[in-house]
């Protein structure tokens, strides 16, 4: 085997074994989220066998983050806790998706049809645009919460109960 071959068959191996791994890991993530759904539900389940109500909610992990959103800690300052908006996920996951793509190009046709320049062409200008793609994200994130913000609020104090009749 010359060493070119060596390499192509080198590569196609790894790809296989990548495209695989993708796939298994996958397949998993789908089984371990249908298994906590289950559990859950055995769980309401169990609870109003023993004649428990359960809670109300439909997502249980849904009002979870709608709850933790805003902690008021008893010194009365409120720190904002929220996720980072949908908005600059997608841009940010966009991006490493772009960038990925891009150095798999720039191997696939560096590498494979022996052809660096042209690849570092292909493969780094689509690595430019997914790094671009990447800082959109980050910049939303930065404009749409203020994530981690502190700000000072009077602390609760209970209020004189309502007065009652004349």
């Amino acid at each position: 085997m010359q060493p070119g071959e060596t390499l192509f068959v080198m590569f196609t191996l790894m790809l296989v074994v990548v495209v695989l791994g993708g796939f298994g890991l996958i397949a998993y993530s789908f089984m371990s989220r249908q298994r906590l759904r289950e559990l859950a539900v055995r769980e309401r389940i169990a609870m109003i066998e023993r004649g428990l109500v359960p809670p109300p909610e439909v997502d249980p992990a849904q009002f979870d983050r709608a709850v933790g959103e805003t902690r008021r800690p008893a010194s009365g300052y409120t720190v904002n806790t929220a996720r980072i908006s949908t908005k600059a996920q997608r841009y940010r996951s966009a991006g490493v998706v772009l960038m990925g793509l891009g150095f798999g190009l720039l191997m696939l046709i560096g590498f494979a049809a022996n052809a660096l320049d042209v690849g570092f062409g292909v493969g780094g200008g689509i690595v430019a645009l997914g790094v671009a793609s990447f800082l959109n994200g980050v910049l939303l994130s930065r404009d749409a919460d203020h994530i981690g913000d502190i700000s000072i609020h009077q602390p609760r104090t209970p209020g004189a109960p309502p007065s009652v009749g004349p």
